[in-house]
């Protein structure tokens, strides 16, 4: 089966993706508004929408929530639910907000409910809707406001970095549960989370990158790490720790799962450094007891460490059980030509050969994310930078920035709508199973350095796309 040929959706970067039960694909992307020929001064950032019908053809990408000014990344996730809702959860300034709108007059900014608070800082986000209808939220951020305390680099080697913090809501994202922190770590940052919820478990999952902090420009990668919940996110394992074999000059980054119709789990990761380009995956048949040792996905390699530091992989299980990976990556080590987005499938306890789907000698692919539909098709998002071949200073990595689409087919017939779910009894608030280390707070309390460290972040990067 072959691929569609790439479709441009509009400018913009940081996409999201959701399909709904009718197989209607929805996207977001964080884009700007400009209200003059001023863009320094009259750009503001928006969440753009566009949805994809049956036939294929798409809605007017419109900007349905308009965050602010100043260059502030609108991270953002879509989830959908049996009631023909879509939700959105996304960065507006410096924290994130929530709001719905019925899924056929998405396109119109009018029909999006006022939006809701959902933390009171942050940066990454994702959501995602169970069989219930619940809807699960991982994000970023902090418990309180740190920005006017003084803070040590040698009392914490990242201090101001973002913890992740899980919420869900039972009644269609009016109310939520109070705000749970899964990794409570204030030696190190957490990044690029990804929540799920798996096909044969019916596991909540949380994956992510620990050590870095991107936004606070803090930390160094140490590992990536898988965490489970066994009833909807009231209690959460201990997580799992995917070290990479501890090398002192690599460490994993760019975690993605899945779980396969089996229970098997799959993590797939790459080095932080060009010492080992390799992309590896792992598994686990004993639901995350024990895993088998690295190995390398034949046929590509990782971009070079360099080149952008923002990069995801996607991994998702289709309904047949076969799962598939999409990169940005190389053929071999030796390629100076621009990453090429790829896609690779696992099946019968092998990988077959990669197949691109986005090449260009002056773009970039970025970011790739995808969702199945009813017919076992598979939608496909990412985004690209205007940067041409052999440019190593990404001074311009912010220009030309453009979100794409492609599809494939699939070969199952639509499946008869389901009933919607009825609201259920709420649920407890989260708790741990494990017990973390104590801390008298959620950041150690050390003695003020004459040079205190200031809050600084990297969201003048981001305005760089679309501010002066």
């Amino acid at each position: 089966m072959t691929w569609s040929a790439p479709q441009v959706l509009g400018s913009g970067w940081w996409q999201s993706i959701v399909v709904d039960r009718h197989g209607v694909a929805h996207v977001g992307w964080y884009s700007a508004v400009n209200t003059s020929d001023n863009q320094a001064e009259d750009s503001w950032d928006a969440l753009t929408y566009a949805a994809r019908s049956l036939d294929g053809q798409w809605s007017q990408a419109n900007d349905v929530m308009v965050t602010g000014q100043g260059g502030y990344t609108v991270r953002n996730a879509l989830a959908a639910t049996s009631d023909g809702m879509i939700h959105a959860v996304f960065r507006s300034g410096p924290l994130h907000r929530f709001a719905s709108a019925y899924s056929t007059v998405a396109s119109n900014a009018a029909s999006w409910s006022t939006p809701i608070q959902i933390s009171s800082t942050g940066y990454y986000v994702d959501m995602v809707a169970d069989s219930h209808d619940v809807l699960h939220i991982v994000f970023s951020g902090r418990e309180a406001d740190f920005s006017a305390q003084s803070v040590s680099l040698e009392g914490s080697p990242c201090p101001l970095c973002f913890d992740l913090y899980y919420r869900r809501s039972i009644d269609g994202g009016r109310t939520w549960t109070t705000p749970f922190n899964l990794t409570r770590d204030p030696t190190s940052g957490s990044d690029k989370p990804d929540i799920w919820v798996g096909m044969s478990s019916g596991r909540l999952y949380v994956d992510w990158d620990e050590g870095t902090d991107w936004y606070i420009a803090r930390g160094q990668p140490r590992d990536v790490r898988l965490i489970y919940s066994e009833d909807g996110g009231s209690h959460w394992s201990t997580p799992i720790i995917f070290d990479g074999g501890g090398f002192p000059d690599r460490r994993p980054i760019q975690i993605a799962a899945t779980e396969m119709r089996d229970g098997t789990l799959m993590v797939v990761w790459r080095y932080s450094t060009d010492a080992d380009r390799q992309i590896y995956f792992q598994h686990s048949d004993d639901g995350g007891e024990t895993w088998t040792d690295p190995a390398a996905i034949p046929g590509v390699v990782a971009r070079a460490s360099a080149d952008l530091a923002l990069d995801d992989y996607e991994l998702i299980t289709d309904q047949l059980g076969i799962v598939h990976l999409f990169v940005a990556g190389q053929p071999d080590i030796l390629s100076t030509a621009n990453p090429t987005l790829y896609h690779l499938e696992y099946q019968q306890n092998r990988w077959r050969s990669r197949q691109p789907i986005f090449y260009s000698p002056n773009d970039r692919p970025e970011w790739p994310k995808a969702a199945i539909g009813p017919q076992n098709d598979i939608h496909l998002t990412w985004f690209v930078r205007r940067l041409s071949e052999g440019i190593t200073s990404f001074t311009t990595s912010t220009e030309g920035l453009t979100v794409y689409y492609s599809h494939r087919e699939g070969t199952l017939l639509n499946q008869p709508t389901q009933a919607f779910n009825p609201t259920r009894t709420p649920q407890p608030t989260p708790t741990v199973i494990q017990e973390f280390e104590p801390t008298g707070t959620p950041l150690p309390t050390v003695q003020p350095i004459s040079n205190p460290v200031a809050e600084t972040t990297q969201d003048t990067y981001a305005a760089q796309a679309f501010v002066g």
